[in-house]
């Protein structure tokens, strides 16, 4: 009776691959309708492909006595360009059906079943899979009832090879992870750091928890955090961010600069060396925070806002070798291949205006896409993944290519948090295949051939970028640094409020300052330094008497703050008739008290002259408008003692004369008397 039943189910196995086998033409399947929900996805010579299917809650309450899984496996993939096609529907030609029926094994969850169907290599059974070659192998797993297939998906294998085939280990293809955090600090007038609480604390329990799942493979990560971020985390949520620390000791982290600023922005601008000194300032606040220097890296930078070739050059200058790119950044380049960069596991070359290069590695578009849109289950993603990997490294394998020198970036299209959920299964199945090794960037800076096509490089051209918006913040940063210089050389030397000022202007060329704060800031400081100015009482304008050609004018001042203040005092005559000898040293107000500065002056005429009060502070700038005065001088000089002399003495000589006169008439009138 056993004999006969085996019988019965080959030849009925059998007859259902006779009509099971042209499923990619059969225009009735809905692809991926069908729910893989586990799988063996690198499967032994001599093992055995094992799924757990879920139908579809339209085949869920069916009645599946005459039905069948019908499992094929097609021509196995030599290259990455043709896998998009399959996914799309274009299966090759079928190698090989096995059928079984679902009676046969149904799993503990409703609606789910357990296939097992053995592999062979050189025989041709009803019951296996006849793959005789390793590699990568297409293939669908299909619900057939009365000759038509309702519900089909497609998945992949890797058939490994067996010991006796005398495939000889090529070495293993390299696979990075880039992750980019996209959250900012903000700053307000004052200065204040702050970053919004629920989005923060969001994506940096996400990134915990990525790290976490990439760790628990040994899954290294490049990763970008802004060092002003995890500065406000740790005040914010002192446990996640303790957390995060001590997951990021296993990856690598790249430099950022302390406040947020554009590389091709500061070139641009002019402003190379505040980007360099934010940049060493960020990677020693990194250090600061607990992330040990090793881990720390200048060599890469993640890009995913357009970057300009001023500002490549650079981060260049700056000891980076490698740009990991965004798919969406490198699609808009001029000389990108755009997806084909998926088909070629290599560097693309950057073209610098100085006649260098800088390498970039492109995000891979089919991984990427699958990390934001995952497939139905998370087990059909991470094979459809992994499935990218294998396709680009068997088609390096038979061009005879060096695998060691290829390599794949794998991160989200805009370079953030992948989800934990996602791409922690599919960091499990690259761990557990053969032929991929896990790496970092800077790895693949160091091992990854350049691509080139027809033996030339074929370099993307970066565009040119202006710092027009950033040269306007420095120009009112230098402005308002000289103001703070003047008001800051009439204050005591240890006085603590020119520190704060400078501080606040050193902020303004970082993004994290809107347009609307950054003159807010500007405003509040100004406003601040305009207090300590007026609190000089200047004196208003009067008029100077004068005694005497030489003389000394006593100016009064009062300062009317709560510390002593210097300034200079200077009189001028536009017209040169006084002549002042003004101090060259600052006068010392002391606050509250009026002080009378003396002021020498020599006068080299009598008469009204027009005369200029100006005030400075110490360091010459102008601290009020000039006062009009006027000087009066009345004064008995030498000449003039001279020229009264004189004309006393003429004065004299008259009257004598007169008298005279007089006297001889009188004595010549006597003797006709």
């Amino acid at each position: 009776m056993t004999r006969w039943r085996s019988l019965l189910t080959v030849v009925g196995l059998i007859s259902s691959t006779s009509f099971i086998a042209p499923l990619a033409a059969n225009a009735e399947a809905t692809p991926n309708d069908l729910q893989v929900v586990a799988q063996s996805f690198n499967i032994a010579a001599d093992g055995s492909l094992t799924a757990t299917v879920a139908l579809p809650t339209t085949l869920v309450d069916s009645d599946l006595s005459t039905a069948l899984f019908a499992v094929t496996v097609f021509q196995r993939i030599n290259k990455r360009e043709d896998l998009s096609a399959i996914i799309n529907g274009a299966l090759p030609r079928p190698d090989d059906t096995v059928a079984i029926s679902p009676l046969c094994c149904a799993a503990d969850q409703p609606g789910q079943y357990n296939i097992s169907i053995p592999l062979e290599t050189i025989e041709v059974r009803p019951d296996a899979l006849s793959i005789p070659r390793t590699g990568l192998y297409p293939v669908t797993i299909a619900v057939q009832r009365d000759g038509r297939i309702i519900s089909t998906v497609l998945t992949f294998i890797n058939r490994l090879p067996s010991a006796d085939e005398g495939v000889t280990d090529d070495g293993s293809m390299s696979v990075a992870m880039a992750i980019g955090t996209h959250s900012s600090v903000h700053l307000d007038s004052k200065g204040t750091v702050s970053v919004d609480p629920s989005s923060t604390v969001a994506e940096m329990t996400s990134l915990a928890d990525t790290l976490d799942a990439l760790d628990a493979n040994n899954i290294p990560a490049t990763v970008r955090v802004a060092p002003a971020v995890l500065k406000g985390l740790q005040q914010l949520d002192p446990t996640l961010f303790s957390r995060l620390i001590a997951s990021l000791q296993l990856h690598q982290v790249v430099a950022e600069p302390q406040w947020p600023i554009d590389a091709s922005q500061a070139a641009a601008a002019g402003q190379d060396s505040l980007y360099t000194t934010w940049l060493r300032d960020g990677q020693d606040g990194l250090t600061d925070l607990g992330l040990g220097p090793a881990i720390i890296s200048r060599s890469t930078i993640l890009v995913d806002q357009p970057i300009g070739a001023q500002g490549a050059i650079l981060r260049r200058n700056l000891g980076a070798g490698l740009m990991a790119m965004s798919a969406q950044i490198y699609d808009t380049l001029s000389g990108s291949i755009k997806v084909f960069s998926d088909y070629k596991g290599e560097l693309i070359a950057a073209k610098l205006p100085n006649g260098t290069v800088f390498d970039v590695a492109v995000v891979d578009h089919g991984i990427s896409d699958l990390l934001v849109h995952p497939l139905a289950t998370t087990e059909l993603t991470r094979i459809y993944a992994v499935a990218h990997l294998l396709a680009l490294r068997q088609g390096i394998e038979i061009s005879g290519a060096s695998l060691q020198r290829h390599a794949v970036l794998i991160a989200t299209p805009d370079l953030g948090v992948p989800g934990p959920s996602v791409l922690g299964p599919i960091s499990n199945l690259i761990a557990a295949t053969p032929g991929l090794a896990a790496v970092t960037l800077d790895d693949i800076a160091l091992r990854t051939d350049r691509l080139l096509i027809d033996g030339e490089e074929r370099p993307v051209t970066l565009p040119a970028t202006g710092g027009k918006a950033l040269e306007t913040r420095i120009f009112e940063q230098a402005t308002l640094n000289n103001e703070i210089d003047a008001v800051a050389s009439m204050l005591p030397a240890d006085n603590d409020r020119p520190k704060g000022w400078r501080d606040l202007a050193d902020l303004l060329p970082t993004t994290a300052l809107d347009d609307a704060s950054a003159d807010s800031l500007v405003a509040s400081v100004r406003a601040e330094l305009k207090d300590v100015r007026d609190a000089v009482q200047v004196p208003a304008a009067y008029t100077v008497n004068l005694p005497g050609r030489s003389s000394t004018v006593r100016v009064r001042f009062v300062n009317n703050s709560d510390v002593p203040l210097l300034i200079k005092v200077q009189l001028s005559s536009p017209s040169g008739k006084l002549v002042f000898d003004n101090a060259p040293q600052p006068v010392l107000l002391p606050p509250g008290t009026p002080v009378n500065v003396p002021i020498n002056v020599e006068a080299r005429s009598n008469g009204t002259s027009g005369v200029s009060l100006d005030v400075f502070t110490p360091n010459d700038a102008r601290l009020a408008g000039t006062i009009p005065l006027k000087f009066r001088v009345n004064a008995l000089g030498v000449g003039n003692v001279i020229t009264v002399t004189l004309f006393l003495l003429v004065v004299l000589w008259w009257l004598e004369h007169m008298r005279s006169t007089r006297q001889k008439r009188r004595r010549a009138t006597l003797p006709d008397s």
